[in-house]
């Protein structure tokens, strides 16, 4: 059996996830990454994407906002402005959202902010949708 460590996942308005776990895997500007019991402390940025937590052989899935992950010695803090399981994710919604932006991006002309706020948007949906999908695989 693994070694567990505690790890939550911290919102503005909630603790959205607080329990005992294997591993997590969560993706960073350079690509995937892991963390297991143990794990060297560090701090680091994380993008929109599916966060993934194993326990005991089993996994469950949450869509989780830009944010930081904290690795201590004692536990494991994500730090996210939006987190949601993938089972309450209405992919429709996200498509929508998804949709417009791209098309409101192809507008935004020389308003380079308007252009990150947008691909933001974009990156953030197209996670929630594959967070969402990622229950049907």
């Amino acid at each position: 059996m693994a070694t567990l460590f505690k790890f939550e996942v911290v919102a503005p308005k909630r603790i959205f996830y607080s329990d005992e776990v294997e591993m997590i895997t969560f993706n960073t500007e350079n690509g995937e990454m892991g963390v297991m019991a143990g794990h060297v402390p560090m701090l680091i940025a994380h993008k929109p994407c599916v966060l993934t937590m194993s326990k005991n052989g089993e996994k469950k899935y949450a869509f989780i906002s830009e944010g930081f992950i904290e690795v201590t010695k004692e536990k494991v803090t994500a730090i996210v402005d939006n987190a949601q399981w993938a089972e309450e994710i209405d992919v429709e919604r996200a498509m929508r959202d998804k949709k417009w932006a791209e098309e409101q991006l192809i507008n935004a002309k020389e308003d380079l902010q308007m252009k990150a706020q947008l691909q933001a948007s974009i990156e953030r949906a197209a996670s929630r949708i594959k967070t969402a999908r990622t229950l049907r695989q």
